[in-house]
């Protein structure tokens, strides 16, 4: 399904050929998460992918709500503009809200510690923003994802064991939930693939708001993968359930 240089028949802008031959909307996911291209890949999406530039700066004081949107539509409009006419361009931003506010990436081992000592046995949100553009028009659409996630009370030993792993240290709020994290949260209310990274149903719904042609595949509950049996877990916790 994933393509990572712009493909389709020469002359032809913002089409790709499907695997019949016939012409189809060229997607374009503008976003470096490997996260979100196997979310979309396993949603029955042929995609390209394009990675945008660094995020810019946004206004002070501004809501969690409309900065995952603001983001996520600066990194469509920037490689929107470098796309042929007519390519459908998604760009998405996650941020999780913490009991203090919105917890970034933390980078070194220390902030990973204290965003999770902070989340430990808490209830906290995870917002998506999401956003179409099709490239060199004036259409597009705009949505925010968003799901609730409850941590299990998890000990010291278990916090330096995850944050030793290396994993949390470039994931907003300081965990993966499909990966090593996932061990840490007790329940999620909302869409797992939210807390991942990306609605798929959300943006299939905002692709079709933007105008895309051709048909898609079905709105359906992504599983996260590798199944959690595959997994050792980090510590004897239950896994994530759905609230």
């Amino acid at each position: 399904m994933l393509e990572r240089t712009p493909a389709g028949p020469e002359g032809v802008e913002g089409k790709v050929a499907d695997a019949h031959g016939e012409l189809m909307a060229r997607i374009v996911l503008a976003s470096s998460s490997p996260r979100r291209r196997e979310l979309l890949t396993r949603a029955g999406i042929r995609f390209t992918v394009v990675e945008p530039p660094a995020d810019g700066a946004l206004p002070p004081g501004i809501c969690a709500d409309l900065a995952a949107q603001l983001v996520a539509r600066q990194k469509a409009v920037a490689v929107a503009a470098t796309q042929p006419a007519g390519s459908f361009v998604i760009g998405a931003d996650t941020i999780v809200v913490g009991p203090t506010g919105p917890l970034g990436k933390p980078g070194t081992p220390e902030r990973a510690q204290a965003m999770l000592y902070a989340l430990r046995g808490l209830r906290h949100t995870v917002l998506t923003g999401i956003c179409v553009i099709v490239a060199q028009s004036d259409r597009e659409a705009l949505g925010l994802g968003r799901s609730a996630v409850k941590m299990h009370d998890y000990s010291d030993e278990v916090v330096h064991t995850y944050v030793n792993s290396g994993e949390p240290l470039d994931r907003a709020g300081a965990y993966a939930i499909q990966g090593g994290g996932g061990d840490l949260v007790d329940s999620v209310s909302g869409r797992i693939d939210t807390v991942v990274g990306l609605d798929v149903p959300l943006a299939l719904r905002l692709l079709a708001e933007a105008g895309y042609p051709d048909p898609l595949p079905a709105a359906t509950d992504v599983p996260l993968a590798p199944p959690r049996a595959a997994r050792r877990p980090l510590a004897p916790l239950r896994a994530a359930q759905r609230a």
